[in-house]
């Protein structure tokens, strides 16, 4: 058996662990090797440095939980980006990734939604999660995945020298903000909570036990749980906000310490303070004066997965009703002579049913022609009275190319379409306008065949001024005959509001009648 496919215990006696039957001090073991990959010991960090504290009761929480509710470890994935605080993905004797800067949470939310089964824990800095990150933080947020966040903030980027990040204090000073932070940071625990996270809580390193036991809750809580840990930076953050200047082992681990000690007596615990009002409060200086920590949000809602459930129901009920109402849609005959590539342009502004009228031909022509059929749409940045336009592709080959080359013929309900599609129409080609909207000016092109009717006169006088649309259809189909009236007419059908059925083939009956006039005048 490969050692990736052996159970946790079993990879750790191959690898030549024996579990302590006293003490570790007799067995030489550390009481985490389980969840540890020793051979990647000692770490990185510095001396005076709070990830180590993290990390223990990271890995504290995940045996208790192990223990005490049978937790299978193999069902645990630790995700974290690029950092101080995303080593620890490569110390933990997990399934783990180490990913590139801020894309921790994309790439958790795809682990978790193909594998919904698996814990996974996000374990990454302040500058991964909420700097670089920051966009993947809020929206994660927003729908509830069901995932753990822990994220370290040190209050800097202190693996790249310790420049100001998303959370360094207002005033304090960094490498590029060497006489004070003149930009306000992020509260993360309100960052989180409003955006939608439905656990949030906050600890110091310091508070070692209460943040285990934190963790154990977020780490069972279904929802998207937001743990913020804040822990010395000793070799930079500290260094510049803080007196000494050494960067020798013995003087990070005091300076180490005297954070702690800060954190001592700045801390202030308050469960269920508001996210608002739980801020780290600095002086004009930018030394800490206050750091509030507890528990401040908990909520049971529904998370993503649990919400996909729902909608998957609801989505096969529907489809059920739909595939009765595809059952029983008439058999027509399929159009059995060629057709060569042949382009369509629809033109005009928004809420004229353009990108509607494309669609029903592409209906028509795919589902009761039998068609090969492309469509595409656009409209300007107004929609509804802005430009649109939809686009058409049929033929009875396979299209390889979705878009127009050159249309052959056009449907144009406006001025601005007038003035922007027709230099596209290929000669000899056939365009279609509304007449009582569009006027044909002196030098319009000689080289193609133009007609008119007032598709939007005739629909007002029908009743429904929004069959315009329906009439240009008939229009088009009668004179043009690249989709039989058979389908167009049940693809209309299918597509107006029930209640203006009868309107829309009034409608489309009198632009088809039109249309025959054109196509006999042209043969």
């Amino acid at each position: 058996m490969r050692e990736e496919e052996m159970h946790r215990s079993e990879r750790l006696k191959h690898l030549g662990y024996e579990p302590p039957d006293q003490s570790d001090w007799v067995t030489g073991l550390h009481p985490m090797d389980a969840l540890l990959r020793g051979e990647r010991l000692p770490h990185i960090w510095c001396q005076g440095c709070g990830l180590g504290t993290a990390l223990t009761t990271f890995i504290s929480a995940l045996q208790w939980l192990e223990k005490n509710r049978g937790w299978d470890m193999d069902k645990v994935a630790v995700v974290s980006g690029i950092g101080c605080t995303g080593r620890i993905a490569g110390y933990v004797r997990l399934d783990s990734f180490h990913t590139t800067h801020g894309r921790a949470l994309p790439f958790a939310t795809g682990l978790k939604l193909a594998n919904p089964e698996l814990k996974v824990v996000v374990l990454s800095g302040d500058g991964d999660i909420a700097g670089i990150g920051g966009n993947h933080l809020i929206h994660a947020a927003r729908r509830n995945l069901n995932i753990t966040i822990i994220c370290v903030n040190n209050f800097n980027y202190g693996m790249t020298g310790g420049q100001v990040s998303a959370t360094t204090p207002h005033e304090a000073r960094a490498v590029t903000s060497q006489y004070g932070n003149f930009e306000y940071p992020f509260n993360l625990p309100y960052l989180a909570a409003a955006s939608g996270a439905s656990f949030v809580a906050r600890w110091t390193v310091l508070h070692a036990r209460r943040l285990e036991w934190t963790l154990r809750e977020a780490l069972q809580h279904p929802g998207f749980g937001f743990v913020e840990v804040i822990a010395p930076c000793s070799t930079a953050y500290a260094r510049w906000n803080r007196e000494g200047t050494g960067l020798d082992p013995e003087q990070l681990r005091r300076r180490g310490l005297e954070v702690m000690k800060h954190y001592q007596n700045v801390g202030r615990i308050s469960h269920g303070t508001h996210p608002k009002d739980a801020g780290v409060v600095v002086d004009g200086n930018g030394l800490i004066t206050e750091i509030v920590e507890g528990k401040f949000v908990e909520d049971r809602k529904p998370d993503l997965q649990s919400a996909l459930d729902t909608l998957l129901v609801k989505g096969e009920k529907w489809w059920q009703a739909e595939k009765k109402t595809i059952d029983d849609r008439p058999n027509l005959p399929k159009r059995t002579e060629p057709l060569p590539r042949t382009e369509v342009q629809l033109g005009g502004f928004g809420g004229q049913g353009i990108i509607s009228a494309g669609k029903i031909i592409g209906q028509a022509g795919a589902i009761y022609d039998g068609l090969e059929v492309c469509f595409t749409q656009s409209y300007g940045p107004e929609a509804r009275g802005g430009a649109a336009g939809s686009q058409v592709v049929l033929s009875t080959d396979p299209i390889h190319h979705p878009h127009l080359i050159q249309p052959t013929s056009m449907i144009i309900m406006s001025q601005s379409a007038y003035d922007k599609y027709l230099p596209t129409l290929a000669p000899g080609g056939i365009l279609l306008v509304d007449d009582g909207l569009v006027s044909m000016p002196a030098e319009h092109r000689t080289d193609i065949g133009t007609y008119g009717m007032p598709a939007t006169r005739i629909a007002e006088e029908l009743g429904n001024n929004r069959a315009a649309n329906t009439v240009m259809l008939g229009f088009w189909t009668a004179a043009i005959g690249a989709v039989s009236e058979a389908a167009m007419r049940q693809a209309v059908a299918e597509s107006v509001p029930s209640k203006t059925v009868e309107v829309n083939m009034k409608a489309f009956d009198i632009g088809f009648q039109r249309g025959l006039e054109v196509a006999a005048r042209d043969k």
